[in-house]
């Protein structure tokens, strides 16, 4: 059986959290929402925002597996763990406290 490396999982997740907000940011910059037109430009964004979540949540089940687990530190455990407090919980505080 195949031994399961949660922090790459968790790098690999936090990559696309990273790629998929640069989207969003793009998509929100770019949007010019007038009353009558017919574009679906906001339900993509909502779409995404749900992906990027989704898989937020599992970058954080991962490194806690891999804290658990006790595997080794490197730089993809690293990357997940900032990668989790800046798209997880710098928006938390700022919601609580701004």
């Amino acid at each position: 059986m195949n031994k399961i490396n949660f922090k790459s999982w968790a790098f690999r997740f936090m990559v696309w959290v990273i790629i998929i907000n640069i989207i969003i940011a793009y998509l929100t910059a770019t949007y010019v929402g007038f009353f009558y037109t017919e574009d679906n430009t906001g339900q993509v964004i909502f779409r995404l925002g749900l992906v990027a979540t989704l898989l937020l949540v599992l970058s954080i089940l991962f490194i806690i597996l891999s804290i658990i687990k006790k595997e080794n530190r490197n730089y993809q455990f690293w990357v997940a763990t900032v990668g989790i407090f800046v798209f997880g919980g710098f928006p938390l505080v700022m919601a609580v406290f701004g």
